[in-house]
C-alpha cells in the first residue's frame, strides 16, 4: 500500500469556490511591472525624507536639550522609521472580481 494521500474529488463548482477563496490578485493598481520598480522607489523615497527630517532636526538642535528638542527629535526617528507608503498583500480573486463588477 501506499503512504501517499488521495486527492479528494471535487466538483467543479466546489472548484471554482475555492478558487475563489484562495487564489489571490494584485489590488495595488499598477500593472505588474511597473510595480516591481514602483514599491521600491516609493520605499527608497520614504527612507530618504524620513532621514532628511532627522538631519533638519539635528541641525537645528542646540548644544543643550532641551525637552522640546528631544520630543523633535523622537518625533523625526519615528517618522523615519516608519515608511510614507507601504505593500499590501494581494487580494482573493472572488473579492477582486466583486469589486472590479461594481465599477
Amino acid at each position: 500500500m501506499s503512504d501517499q494521500k488521495t486527492r479528494e474529488s471535487r466538483s467543479p463548482p466546489r472548484d471554482k469556490l475555492l478558487s475563489y477563496e484562495r487564489d489571490g490578485r494584485d489590488a495595488y493598481g499598477e500593472n505588474n511591472k511597473s510595480k516591481r520598480k514602483a514599491i521600491p522607489r516609493f520605499k527608497a523615497q520614504s527612507n530618504r525624507q524620513g532621514r532628511h527630517g532627522s538631519n533638519i532636526v539635528v541641525a537645528q538642535m542646540s548644544g543643550d536639550e532641551t525637552v522640546d528638542e528631544e520630543a523633535d527629535l523622537l518625533e523625526a526617528d519615528r517618522k523615519a522609521r516608519r515608511p510614507a507608503k507601504r505593500k499590501i498583500p494581494d487580494m482573493a480573486l472572488g473579492n477582486y472580481l466583486k469589486r472590479k463588477k461594481k465599477t
